[in-house]
This record gives structure tokens, sequence and C-alpha cells, in this order.
């Protein structure tokens, strides 16, 4: 059964609850929260915000990953370009992928920086990079080199 958003907000606030709340790399100004999750390519896709990390995460609609040790590398493929996640297996909510946006939130000053970020960083995420444009004389000049 697919991992639903809420299930995965509730999952994640119980974590804080339960084993993170008094760690030091606890920023307090933050809290769990799922952002702009929507269907990308028949699995969920969007941007989880804790207390200690913010991770781009993938919740299957299948359980096609669940078969998978956890901590290998999948690569996927976005409209801005490769992309690998991290096969995570969790008791409670079953297999999702992740990567890392975020390692540390210690510096985040508020919930609302952290959700434009997570925002913005999707935004590039999903968007196809523009090609870059040159002029003849950019090539013997240099500048289309840089």
């Amino acid at each position: 059964m697919p991992i639903t958003v809420a299930q995965l907000v509730e999952r994640f606030d119980s974590i804080y609850r339960e084993r993170m709340r008094d760690l030091p790399i606890v920023n307090t100004k933050l809290e769990v929260e799922a952002v702009s999750f929507d269907r990308w390519e028949d699995q969920n896709l969007g941007v989880l915000i804790t207390p200690w990390f913010i991770n781009l995460l993938l919740l299957p609609s299948t359980d096609e990953f669940g078969g998978r040790p956890q901590g290998e590398l999948v690569q996927c493929m976005f409209p801005s370009g490769p992309c690998e996640l991290t096969v995570c297996h969790d008791d409670v909510l079953g297999t999702y992928l992740a990567a890392v946006l975020f390692r540390t939130v210690a510096d985040f000053p508020d919930q609302v920086t952290a959700r434009a970020i997570a925002e913005e960083a999707l935004l590039r995420i999903l968007e196809e990079p523009e090609a870059p444009t040159f002029k003849r004389r950019d090539i013997f000049t240099g500048l289309g080199t840089r």
C-alpha cells in the first residue's frame, strides 16, 4: 500500500518527539512538514522538512523498491537531469526513496524560509535546464567556455 503524505508527516513527527527533540542537531524553529507533494510518473514526489534535515522524497505507488537493500542508490531521471536517491526502509512506513537536500538545518531562521527553499529546490528539480546560447564570437573570445 502506498505511503500517504499524512502518514509520512505523522511518522517523522513521532520520530522527532520520541528520539530527536533533545539532540543538538535539532533546529527548534522548524517543524515536520511535507512540501509540494504531487504525482510524478505515477509516484508521489515532494520535499520533507524536519527540524534536523530537508530531503527530497519519492513515495512509490507500488512495492517496486521493497526488495532492494537499505542504502542502495537508485538513479532517477528528473527533467533537470539524473539524481541518485537512496532506498530507505522504515518499519512503520515501508519503503521510500530519499535524496538529501540539506544535511543540517541549523542556520534556517524559520519554517517560512525552510518551506520557500524546499519549494524552490523542487521547482528546479522538475524544470528543464535552459540550453546555453552561444554567439560565434564567444567561441573565439573564450566567453562560451565558462
